[in-house]
């Protein structure tokens, strides 16, 4: 394991806001807290300088982790039950690997739209969306009425899922 000061600032830094939005994706504090230090851990085996947006990649494995435990449960419940029962729920549940392919496309066009924004609609949106902070915090940091940060946000997202409905 590399001793990486920047997987370690990130993690002070934003550790409140990671458990915030593991707790938005996984509707639990205390399992909240698990996914952030087994995101970590699993971030600070990589090499922090080669990754271009740490924090959105950070969130994107906490997401991760958040929808394996929950397969995971949901597999351990169906243990017991009757193979055929059993069956309809997996098939159900799977998402199969040209969606999982298709799904990061598009995520990674979303996430291009949001990078040609103008710096401030892009600034608001990555605080609102990947750091969790609230629209009164925003406009407090970029300078600006919360209305305003409350319209960039609105019309980037916009953007993003006019976007994600082209591709779909």
């Amino acid at each position: 394991m590399n001793s990486d000061p920047l997987s370690h600032r990130l993690y002070e830094t934003h550790r409140e806001a990671l458990i915030s939005y593991a707790g938005r994706v996984c509707g639990d504090k205390g399992l909240a807290e698990d996914l952030v230090h087994d995101a970590w851990l699993l971030f600070h085996r990589q090499d922090a300088a080669e990754i271009s947006s740490p924090l959105s990649y950070l969130k994107t494995i906490i997401r991760n982790l958040s929808f394996d435990r929950r397969r995971r449960s949901i597999f351990e419940k169906t243990t017991d039950a009757p193979f055929e029962e059993t069956m309809e729920h997996v098939e159900a549940s799977s998402v199969s690997p040209e969606r999982d392919v298709a799904a990061r496309q598009i995520m990674g066009k979303v996430m291009d739209a949001i990078d040609a924004m103008p710096e401030r609609q892009k600034a608001a949106i990555r605080m609102y969306h990947f750091d969790g902070m609230k629209l009164r915090e925003i406009a407090q940091e970029l300078d600006i009425s919360i209305g305003l940060a409350h319209k960039l946000i609105s019309d980037g997202m916009k953007i993003c899922i006019r976007i994600r409905k082209e591709e779909q």
